[in-house]
């Protein structure tokens, strides 16, 4: 059949087509990805009546060549069972070639905190068949909610099997918190498609499309449904005036929509992308997601007067430009949204999901102070003021979760580095990577500085996996997930170590 064959059968017997028994007994352990369906499917996005459901057709992973001019029909379907024969939802979507073929259908109607099952199909051919769950009701009493969360996935670094992991650990949702794909690299246990810098929206195709191909994750999002922000190596690190750069943005984030399970589409061309989110788990947990990379002032204000050569130059001195008190990292819609969600909240417990460390860090290198200016040490100012909101609105159990440096560290957010722990007001969790490596030169000089970070409770560099959050209103539990090795495939996961936030109270206890 050729592709208008399709289009044409499907659209002149769409009723028939649906029928549950079309669907019946293909799971996606058991179904091969058919030849439209290379990158299997995935759910994101949930709310309490709906859900993002995607997959993109291609003849082949290592194929994007569009499979036509126009658009194609893609039919859709939700069930409540695995099996697909109580179906309450379905339809046709349209995958368009401006976005590679990719669909994000956005199902609306579906009932708070229930599974649903879902599949794509095209012609005769079915994609695998995912599972998903909406979220509690706004005003639902919630006894028990449960996520994990990740970042940092080099595909160089290491196998990403930590994901396999989930398995067993009966959540809801994984909160995914950037660096979905790395842009350069330079050998590893396996290696990108190519060694040259991602410039055009062909090449950050190609690189979302060879991690797709990672099976561990492809059974992650075939099984949960995910919520996904950008960090540096999908947005890049800084804004510019330069069109060239803006036309690699816009590449980037263009890429980043078409491969994610994500509600809003970017503009062509466009080097801007709406990815500000919140969730909230009725009268449990409200999560917010900022976006701390599009409206950021510049992170490198420091670098002139730092030692390059020290931990690659991550590391920097801070200086006068980096207290400037209109600095922000969010941009002042943001900020004030922000506001309104931590002043308005509800909830028993209170998230802010940011890409990057919020806890203050104080490093000695040669005599002189030196900081982690990527992260909120670099926006003393905007951090102020988010604590001050904190305590003024006497927001319930405040909690800061987030990745970015490939280590575990478990910390109490103060106003200011060096100050005494039992003077903060949130506690922070920072996840390892699922396989990028956090190399010695960077965390070197963080274990020597532990003494002098007594907010810090724990550090650890070396181990690679994921968080996973059981919140109910009495505590805040957090199991280090840690994978024992990613050099090889075939990984196990293991709980390393264990954390308690109790409610009312500040510091997590082990």
């Amino acid at each position: 059949m050729t592709i208008l064959q399709r289009r044409q059968f499907i659209a002149g017997s769409a009723a028939a087509l649906m029928a549950p028994a079309v669907f019946v007994n293909r799971t996606a352990a058991q179904t091969p990805a058919a030849s439209f369906f290379p990158f299997s499917v995935a759910s994101g996005d949930p709310t309490a009546n709906s859900v993002v459901l995607w997959t993109k057709l291609a003849r082949a992973a290592d194929d994007l060549e569009l499979l036509s001019r126009l658009p194609i029909d893609v039919e859709w379907i939700v069930a409540e069972d695995e099996r697909l024969s109580t179906v309450v939802r379905s339809g046709t979507g349209s995958a368009l070639p401006e976005y590679g073929h990719s669909v994000h259908v956005d199902v609306q109607g579906l009932r708070p905190d229930r599974w649903y099952w879902y599949a794509f199909r095209i012609g005769g051919e079915m994609s695998p068949i995912g599972r998903t769950r909406t979220l509690p009701a706004a005003d639902a009493l919630v006894s028990r909610f449960r996520f994990n969360v990740v970042s940092c996935q080099h595909w160089e670094n290491g196998f990403f099997d930590a994901y396999d992991g989930m398995a067993d650990d009966d959540s809801s949702l994984v909160l995914h918190l950037g660096d979905y794909i790395y842009e350069v690299g330079r050998g590893g246990v396996r290696t990108h498609e190519t060694d040259k810098p991602l410039r055009t929206l062909d090449d950050y195709r190609r690189r979302h499309a060879l991690y797709k191909t990672d099976a561990a994750l492809r059974r992650a999002h075939e099984r949960l449904p995910f919520m996904v922000t950008l960090d540096n190596h999908d947005a890049l690190t800084e804004d510019s005036s330069d069109a060239g750069e803006l036309a690699r943005r816009a590449a980037a984030y263009h890429a980043w929509y078409e491969f994610q399970p994500v509600r809003h589409a970017p503009a062509l061309h466009s080097p801007t992308l709406p990815v500000l989110r919140g969730l909230d788990i009725g009268d449990l947990l409200r999560v917010s997601i900022p976006d701390t990379r599009q409206f950021r002032d510049s992170e490198s204000v420091c670098a002139a007067g730092s030692d390059k050569d020290f931990a690659f130059g991550v590391f920097q001195k801070p200086c006068e430009a980096a207290e400037d008190p209109q600095r922000s990292m969010l941009g002042v819609a943001q900020e004030n949204w922000l506001d309104a969600r931590l002043s308005g909240s509800q909830a028993k417990w209170n998230a802010i999901a940011s890409t990057v460390m919020m806890s203050t860090f104080d490093m000695d290198h040669e005599g002189e102070l030196y900081r982690y200016l990527q992260s909120w040490d670099g926006y003393p100012a905007a951090r102020q003021r988010i604590l001050d909101r904190i305590e003024g609105s006497r927001v319930s159990n405040p909690v800061s979760i987030t990745g970015d440096i490939h280590s575990t560290l478990v910390s109490e957010v103060t106003r200011r580095a060096g100050e005494e722990p039992g003077r903060s007001l949130m506690t922070e969790f920072v996840g390892t990577s699922i396989s990028s490596l956090w190399p010695e030169p960077l965390a070197r000089p963080m274990h020597d500085a532990l003494p002098a970070n007594p907010q810090v409770r724990y550090y650890e560099s070396q181990k690679r996996g994921y968080m996973h959050f059981d919140v109910t209103p009495e505590s805040l539990n957090v199991q280090m997930r840690a994978i024992d090795r990613t050099d090889q495939p075939g990984g196990t996961v293991h709980t390393d170590r264990t954390f308690v936030v109790e409610n009312g109270q500040v510091g997590a206890k082990s």
